[in-house]
C-alpha cells in the first residue's frame, strides 16, 4: 500500500476520534461532576422578579405564587443540547423532593411556548416536572440570564440565594443535601 494512502487512513482515524470525543457528552455520573462546585452563592439575596411566565394552560404565574418553597428555576429549552443532557436529573428531583417545601420550575425560554415544549416533556417522558413557559426573553431578562441552561435557587422567602450557569446533576446527593439544608425552618 502506498505510503501517501496509510498516512491518508491514519489522518482519516485521528480525524474520526477527535471528533467523536469532542461530540460525545459525557454523562454527568460523579460526585465531583455533579456541579454543586459551580453553584454561585450570592453575598446577600437577590430579590426575583415579578414578571409573570404561564403553565399549561396558560395561565399567568409568578416566584411569589409559591412564597414557602425553595425553589429550583431551570430556564431551558427544547434547542439546548445541554439543557436536555440535565433535564432526566430535574425531572429525578422533582420526583424525590418535590412536594410541600421544594418545587423545581422547568422554564422553558422556547418562543413557540407550551406548543413545543408540552410535547417535547411528555416525548422524553419528564412526567413529575409541570410544564412552565416563557416566551424566551421576558423573565430571562428581567432575571439577568446570560445563557442557557441557567438555574436560580430561590428561598422559601422568595429571594434569589445562588445560580448554577450551566449543567448540574441535580438529583445528586450532595445537591439534594444542599436544597434540603434551605427547605429547613430558621431556628
Amino acid at each position: 500500500m502506498p505510503k501517501v494512502l496509510i498516512f491518508a487512513a491514519q489522518s482519516l482515524t485521528a480525524l474520526v476520534v477527535v471528533a467523536v470525543l469532542t461530540i460525545a457528552p459525557a454523562p454527568l455520573s460523579s460526585a465531583a461532576e455533579s456541579g454543586i462546585e459551580k453553584l454561585k452563592w450570592h453575598d446577600e439575596p437577590l430579590v426575583v422578579p415579578d414578571t409573570p411566565f404561564q403553565d399549561r394552560d396558560g395561565t399567568d404565574i409568578a416566584i411569589a405564587d409559591f412564597e414557602g418553597k425553595v425553589l429550583v428555576v431551570n430556564l431551558w429549552a427544547t434547542w439546548c443540547a445541554p439543557c436536555i443532557r440535565e433535564m432526566p436529573t430535574l425531572d429525578a428531583l422533582q420526583d424525590d423532593l418535590g412536594g410541600d417545601r421544594l418545587h423545581v420550575i422547568a422554564l422553558s425560554q422556547d418562543r413557540e411556548g407550551a406548543r413545543v415544549a408540552a410535547p417535547f416533556l411528555e416525548t422524553n417522558g419528564w412526567s413529575n416536572l409541570d410544564l412552565y413557559v416563557s416566551d424566551g426573553t421576558t423573565f430571562a431578562r428581567a432575571a439577568n440570564i446570560r445563557g442557557l441552561p441557567t438555574t436560580l435557587i430561590i428561598s422559601p422567602n422568595g429571594m434569589e440565594v445562588a445560580r448554577l450557569e450551566g449543567t448540574a446533576e441535580w438529583n445528586d446527593p450532595a445537591i439534594k443535601d444542599v436544597l434540603l439544608g434551605l427547605a429547613e425552618p430558621s431556628p
